[in-house]
């Protein structure tokens, strides 16, 4: 829900899926405060002017090093609103499936400090840090008709 005089961030990001369809990419990092792992698919803000798509496209690339396409049709597959009470700030993340292009020269993201690791669908749920993406990983193998 968006209150009025909240400051709201509207990211995207993409589940991408290898050309077998068996794996998806993921990134890692490690969380400030506790020093855990933390497993999530790539997403980060969207530009002023950028298409949702545009930006999930290129926040794969600029922190998973991997160039992909959003799978057609351009369907969303996904849309979560994030609320922070403390700070009022709304987060607004849209999702889509994509599919794997090829690997890219482009860095990582240095300040970001993420790995990136291809997990196998089926053991997604065990890995995945968030219920949130593991809810968004089962929509996407549903609609998607992945697997």
């Amino acid at each position: 829900m968006l209150y009025p005089g909240d400051a709201v961030m509207f990211s995207a990001g993409a589940v991408v899926f290898d050309n077998s369809r068996e794996n998806v990419l993921t990134v890692v990092c490690m969380d400030k405060e506790s020093g855990e792992e933390i497993v999530m698919f790539p997403k980060g803000r969207i530009e002023e002017g950028e298409a949702p798509t545009t930006a999930a496209c290129r926040e794969v690339e600029e922190e998973a090093g991997v160039i992909c396409h959003i799978q057609a049709p351009e369907e969303l597959m996904g849309f979560e609103v994030r609320y922070n009470q403390s700070i009022a700030k709304t987060k607004v993340i849209y999702w889509y499936v994509a599919t794997f292009v090829k690997t890219t020269s482009q860095r990582l993201e240095d300040h970001e400090k993420f790995s990136v690791r291809w997990i196998d669908v089926d053991e997604a749920n065990s890995i995945l840090s968030f219920e949130n993406d593991r809810k968004l990983l089962k929509t996407c193998v549903e609609k998607a008709c992945i697997k």
